[in-house]
């Protein structure tokens, strides 16, 4: 006999984490436009990452920003022909990523940005419910 399971009287939670994800990242998109920077939200958090740890794999940077590895490389690659970013071969496997001159250019407007969407989304909870908030996702990310 199959086991039935059970309704569940809640909001859909992921469907609501899914939809606030791509409200931010649509909110992203429109700050990188409006400072004038030619870059995807996703070309923008792999930068972020190298911004503060320069030199790491592709692997490294997919994890860290929560993308799989194949959108890594094509993001990487992007950013290689803009001139933002150079490779380093490590195996035939595994590429470093560095800056270029260009991207450390770019990158206080680059910070200008992280900021702006920061104090937006601060500027819409409390203290508190910023602080449980961050604590719920980590909850939801390391379980």
């Amino acid at each position: 006999m199959k086991k039935e399971i059970p309704h569940i009287e809640s909001p859909a939670v992921g469907c609501m984490l899914g939809k606030a994800y791509q409200i931010l990242l649509s909110q992203l998109a429109k700050a990188l436009s409006d400072a004038r920077l030619e870059i995807t939200t996703t070309e923008y958090l792999v930068l972020r990452a190298l911004y503060s740890d320069e030199g790491i794999q592709q692997c490294e940077i997919a994890s860290l920003i929560g993308k799989d590895k194949a959108s890594i490389c094509r993001c990487v690659s992007g950013l290689e022909k803009k001139s933002l970013v150079k490779t380093e071969c490590v195996s035939h496997k595994c590429l470093r990523v560095y800056l270029t001159e260009q991207a450390r250019e770019i990158e206080p407007r680059v910070m200008n940005v992280a900021n702006i969407r920061h104090n937006a989304l601060l500027s819409m909870l409390s203290q508190s419910e910023f602080e449980n908030f961050t604590k719920v996702l980590e909850k939801i990310i390391t379980t």
